[in-house]
């Protein structure tokens, strides 16, 4: 099997914000004798015969109890524009996410888990490669003039460089299938890295197409072969369109829109709800309950098409080996607090950043919640542990195995970026918000305020420092680390790209 080696050989960085100052002289020494080889590396000077020689020994490096037994499947399943407040096992009283909820009561769910941004594009690279945003630097948004104008500039691919979780269990023998009908998490922002099968779905594709491709797929595969799903979907992005039956099930409108004018009438609320919060007009209780609904019947549906995925891996004989994980890339806004819709803002609060993570079936216990914050990080070095691979040290999560077995684990802060210029950092129940290098930041109880609209940054001085100089640390990390892994390439944005991207509403 032929594979592209890659830099592994970083410093460990899972804990990289508890790093003190008392390190800081044996962390530059180290980074010094560290640096040069790895340019070397990274500029692909080095020979053919070494490489191989380093692949050999990341092999051995395996512990021979890890290597003997077969691991699991995997499968992980995230959902784009996933609200984690709207799903069932979160306390949501409408039944939208049954199935997933099942997942949650037999299995383990966390209930304080943190996105790294609130766009598809930086925090499915984060999924993938187990790196934040300023690391990985997949945060090249679209700018207001480049929309205008139509005249976009070049947007950046995923670094080659980077070891992505695909790639980790492939060298441990997964064979590895992806479906998606999200371009930003696609081969055109070069996110296929590791996946034996990665195309690009249309847009309008939804998820029974991406199962059906993994039920043929399912069965090419050798009994004795570990196998890895990857499948993103953006059934809940906008434009909410569920089937007209899902409409019914979840419409509070007591005369419900009849099935030949559903689309029409549909389409009408979204475009009065676009031009409602442009113009920052008072929108009727009547038509957030509408929008609203639209969204749950949306999640309802794809719940629904999810039931399918083990009834595809028992068929198959496969169920009882199999780990299923659920996920999402970001959250969603629904008439919050600070009046915006959907996601993709720099201000990131929790309807954006806080997601559903639920680990089900092979290798996890059953009925476990744990209220510790967990990070979309966490995923990678997770998965690879599960699977008896080793994860490149450069990684910034850490595995979350220790919860399955009962052990406690050392509580950690959860970072947020949207671009260089707007971070959060959480830490227990307290959330910082810094806008611009030079902005004030603001301090929110989310406990006490979920909608992150009262400041107590001077309420408690204490906590905000300690998150200030936590947030500066880990931004001073980022840019080491970004510094030993090699800037992705740009690509143009194709008329396709542009069409897709515009059906997605990145675009106007």
């Amino acid at each position: 099997m032929s594979y592209k080696v890659k830099n592994r050989n970083l410093f460990n960085t899972a804990n990289v914000g508890q790093i003190s100052c008392s390190k800081g002289i044996w962390l530059i020494l180290f980074l010094v004798g560290l640096v040069f080889p790895l340019l070397f590396f990274l500029t692909g000077c080095e020979p053919a015969e070494t490489q191989t020689e380093v692949r050999s020994e990341y092999r051995d490096e395996l512990p021979a109890s890890r290597r003997k037994h077969r691991p699991p499947n995997i499968v992980l399943v995230t959902i784009c524009s996933g609200r984690y407040q709207q799903m069932g096992f979160s306390g949501y009283s409408r039944p939208t996410t049954p199935f997933i909820d099942s997942l949650a009561d037999r299995g383990v769910s966390f209930s304080n888990a943190v996105a790294s941004s609130s766009w598809t594009k930086p925090t499915t690279a984060t999924i993938l490669t187990g790196l934040t945003p300023n690391v990985h630097r997949m945060t090249d948004y679209y700018e207001i003039g480049d929309i205008r104008s139509e005249d976009f500039e070049p947007k950046r691919t995923l670094s080659n460089d980077i070891v992505t979780i695909a790639e980790c269990l492939k060298e441990v023998g997964y064979a590895t299938f992806y479906r998606n009908n999200n371009i930003h998490a696609s081969q055109f922002f070069n996110m296929d890295q590791g996946f034996d099968d990665a195309p690009l779905l249309r847009s309008n594709v939804e998820t029974p197409k991406m199962l059906d491709d993994f039920n043929q797929w399912v069965k090419s595969i050798d009994d004795d072969q570990p196998f890895f799903f990857f499948m993103l979907t953006r059934d809940t992005h906008l434009p909410y369109m569920p089937d007209y039956e899902y409409y019914r099930k979840f419409s509070r409108d007591q005369k419900p829109i009849p099935a030949d004018r559903y689309e029409q009438v549909a389409v009408a609320i979204r475009v009065a709800m676009a031009r409602a919060e442009k113009s920052d007009l008072d929108i009727p209780e009547r038509f957030r309950q509408a929008f609203i609904d639209l969204y749950d019947g949306e999640l309802a549906q794809l719940d629904n098409s999810l039931r399918r995925l083990p009834e595809i891996l028992e068929e198959n004989g496969k169920l009882s080996n199999t780990l299923i994980v659920v996920t999402a890339d970001h959250g969603e806004r629904l008439f919050d607090a600070h009046g915006v819709l959907g996601h993709s803002r720099s201000f990131m609060e929790e309807a954006v950043l806080h997601v559903p993570l639920i680990f089900f079936g092979k290798s996890v216990p059953s009925g476990m919640n744990v209220d510790d914050v967990v990070r979309t990080i966490d995923i990678y070095p997770t998965l690879a542990e599960i699977a008896g691979a080793n994860p490149p040290d450069i990684i910034q999560g850490r595995s979350l195995t220790p919860y399955f077995s009962g052990k406690p684990m050392e509580p950690v802060n959860a970072f947020g970026s949207y671009g260089e210029d707007a971070h959060v950092v959480r830490w227990d129940k307290y959330k910082l918000h810094r806008t611009g290098e030079n902005e004030i930041s603001q301090l929110f109880d989310i406990e006490k305020d979920p909608d992150e609209v009262s400041n107590v940054r001077d309420k408690y001085p204490e906590i905000t420092g300690y998150l200030e100089s936590e947030l500066e640390k880990w931004l001073d990390m980022e840019a080491k680390l970004r510094e030993l892994v090699s800037t992705g390439e740009t690509r143009e944005l194709t008329p396709e790209v542009i069409e897709n991207l515009r059906s997605l509403g990145y675009i106007q």
